[in-house]
């Protein structure tokens, strides 16, 4: 979808259109998976009665589908806005103060956070909390308000906007080429991050679709704003 008609034919990234369908396609998941009981459906094939078929618990894949992917993201926007600061201060970083770097750094910054802050507001319990598989939890809806002391955190996914916060590459790709490779890439990534979580009951397959929407949704406004719309104007930033 993103990178087979990301470009037209002048080779533009075209932000506005990639916008409108991926929030048409945000209400569809929304409205499908809400009303047709497919999560339930899929998920019922991670779940034998009393155990999920991935442990959350089991330190090595943990690891390697938990922990290790999280660090290298974060250490890379951590890297990228350290070196963006310093092209302030130091003559040999200011080739670092860029619409690119600054678009990167703002992507890998704002999708976590959209996420993350939608989790906590959204009131959704994780499948492992459900009374349909062992726990003692409603299925509640988005939003929807809740019936205990306590609330869900479980929507969208989290973990996965990690992975998905990799399609600002996209629309920064010179060529078909690299936006096919960029897309690859950032759907294996988040879709591995997400799969995982979804093996070991902590996200609904909706959980990660919303989390991917969003994230593009995210990627293209940003994208937007920093490198089309020329808000941010002044010698101070490179092209």
């Amino acid at each position: 979808m993103m990178a087979c008609d990301a470009q037209n034919p002048g080779g533009r990234f075209r932000a506005g259109r990639q916008l409108a369908i991926s929030a048409l396609l945000l209400a569809l998941v929304m409205f499908l998976f809400e009303y047709t009981g497919l999560d339930f459906q899929i998920s019922d094939n991670f779940y034998d009665g009393t155990a999920w078929i991935v442990d959350a618990d089991q330190p090595v894949t943990r690891f390697f589908f938990y922990d290790l992917p999280r660090w290298l993201l974060i250490a890379y926007g951590s890297s990228l806005c350290i070196l963006f600061l310093l092209s302030f201060v130091l003559k040999p970083c200011e080739k670092f103060r860029t619409r690119r770097i600054l678009f990167i750094i703002l992507c890998a910054i704002l999708i976590p956070l959209t996420v993350g802050t939608g989790k906590k507001i959204s009131n959704v319990y994780c499948p492992y909390q459900l009374t349909e598989y062992g726990g003692t939890k409603p299925h509640l809806w988005p939003f929807q308000e809740r019936v205990s002391g306590d609330s869900g955190k479980c929507f969208p996914a989290g973990h996965a906007s990690a992975g998905f916060a990799l399609l600002l590459f996209i629309p920064l790709a010179r060529t078909r080429k690299g936006m096919i490779t960029a897309t690859v890439g950032a759907m294996a990534a988040g879709w591995i991050m997400g799969g995982y979580q979804m093996l070991n009951g902590r996200h609904f397959l909706s959980h990660t679709l919303v989390t991917m929407l969003l994230s593009w949704i995210i990627v293209c406004l940003l994208y937007f704003l920093v490198m089309e719309s020329r808000l941010l104007k002044g010698n101070w930033l490179k092209s």
